[in-house]
């Protein structure tokens, strides 16, 4: 969504990391030219701020600038956006839940600047001292807002390495122990899965096909990566890409024995291969052809 835009007044920010030249925050830094605002800002109708997804998208489109310019010039563009956007008490509210956000924004560079987790325990350490972090410093709504989903995605990839890495299961056991998962999150994150898992997949098969791979082994690399269900479809993906690969190569020696007859000319050949399309394929099925034929 694309909220309203800051106020045309500019602001000029005089601090101790200012640059001698004071700047205008009502213009974008150049990392943001050209961008929309992501996120919005709302008041119910008791005039309270709704804390949701949109809050905090908000906040990192601003926040996302740091880099580009000194960080004090970001928090500041920011506050003008919400005083722009929102009366009170709305507005006081979203500057405290700003002061929470970055609050908890230092604490993580904390929990971050040590050594990255390298083992299981140490993953799910980690995940729980980051929830722990966001309890402390935000209401419970606000908690659940900007992070539900990127903690059911966080508990669901542990999960799925702690299967992939379990000793007592065999393929067909972690693809079933996968499906249990899968089908334990909300709609809209297995959907968001979706191409992550497609990617990793390629990759894996292709490294696998390089080693030399057979069926098998592809199968079991499907099920402990994306599940029974899922191995299904793609095997049957597969099958359906084989008969239409058979059926292409059975034309296209038909074909080649009409363009070689000698007993014909141009005109009739061309005439003799459009019925043999007709009679092979269906009317979808043609158009996939002639867009083959002309790639």
């Amino acid at each position: 969504h694309a909220a309203r835009p800051p106020a045309t007044a500019p602001i000029t920010v005089v601090s101790d990391s200012a640059p001698p030249n004071p700047m205008r925050l009502s213009e974008l830094p150049r990392s943001h030219i050209g961008t929309r605002i992501d996120g919005r800002l709302q008041q119910d109708a008791a005039g309270n701020l709704i804390v949701d997804g949109d809050v905090r998208r908000l906040f990192d489109y601003f926040l996302s600038a740091v880099g580009a310019e000194p960080l004090t010039h970001s928090v500041q563009r920011l506050r003008q956006h919400i005083d722009a956007q929102l009366p009170e008490p709305a507005q006081a509210q979203a500057q405290n839940l700003l002061n929470q956000y970055l609050d908890y924004k230092r604490e993580l560079l904390g929990l971050d600047s040590a050594a990255r987790p390298q083992n299981l325990p140490a993953l799910r350490q980690r995940l729980a001292a980051v929830q722990a972090l966001r309890a402390r410093i935000f209401s419970h709504t606000a908690h659940q807002a900007f992070f539900a989903s990127e903690e059911a995605y966080d508990r669901f990839t542990l999960e799925r390495l702690t299967i992939q890495l379990e000793p007592g299961l065999d393929a067909n056991a972690k693809g079933a122990a996968l499906d249990r998962l899968h089908a334990a999150l909300p709609a809209e994150l297995q959907d968001a899965l979706v191409p992550q898992m497609q990617t990793q997949l390629r990759q894996q098969t292709a490294a696998l096909q390089a080693r030399g791979g057979d069926a098998v082994q592809l199968r079991q690399l499907r099920q402990q990566l994306v599940g029974n269900a899922a191995t299904e479809r793609l095997e049957a993906l597969d099958r359906q890409r084989q008969v239409w690969q058979q059926r292409l190569a059975d034309f296209e020696q038909e074909k080649s024995r009409i363009e070689h007859s000698q007993g014909l000319g141009e005109a009739d050949k061309q005439a003799a291969i459009e019925r043999l399309a007709e009679q092979r394929f269906d009317s979808s099925e043609r158009l996939r052809l002639l867009v083959r034929q002309e790639s």
